[in-house]
């Protein structure tokens, strides 16, 4: 094996720690674009008016709102299995030097940079030890991504809901010959 081929492996790592990144990014992003308009609900909620439509229309958006988040935390902190090794793997190294739940294994630095040194000798070892990372944070990102997905539709559910309640306390109001009371 060459070092170019560890460079086409770090390539990968690298491509999958960024996209780690945007999920986090896009999670946190709509988060506060939910938090936003939850402050908008939360002044009108004192205008709504108790009746059948409005009361179906806010369990609908709370209902909405509060998987969106669920899916939003979800998102910044997946929940994964721990990778196994295939059945027919030859040899696994005792600890994993290159990923934070490997070093952090070792009880004392001593041990690790001797671990480390040890491992970059043999570029196979090294190759096999960065395939893991790489499937680890693959795995990790399809939950990400997935709990992503959900939470946009989820995220977009909700405040179409809340425009519903906007635009039917306009039409309520209005109906009564009044202004609803924003002040």
């Amino acid at each position: 094996m060459t070092w170019d081929k560890l460079t086409h492996v770090l390539r990968i790592l690298d491509a999958e720690n960024r996209l780690l990144e945007r999920a986090d990014t896009k999670a946190i992003s709509l988060l506060s674009i939910l938090g936003v308009f939850m402050v908008f609900f939360i002044v009108y909620y004192r205008i709504i008016p108790v009746n059948p439509v409005t009361v179906v229309l806010v369990i609908i958006y709370s209902i909405f709102a509060i998987l969106a988040i669920v899916s939003l935390i979800m998102t910044v902190r997946p929940r994964i299995q721990s990778v196994s090794e295939d059945a027919g793997a030859d040899k696994t190294p005792p600890s994993e030097p290159a990923f934070f739940a490997g070093i952090k294994q070792f009880t004392s630095l001593a041990a690790y940079r001797k671990t480390l040194e040890e491992m970059t000798k043999d570029e196979a070892t090294m190759i096999d030890v960065y395939t893991r990372q790489i499937y680890s944070l693959a795995m990790i990102n399809a939950a990400k991504y997935k709990n992503v997905q959900r939470a946009v539709f989820l995220v977009i559910t909700a405040l179409a809901v809340e425009l519903i309640i906007t635009a039917y306390l306009f039409v309520f109001y209005l109906g009564e010959g009044r202004m609803p009371p924003i002040n």
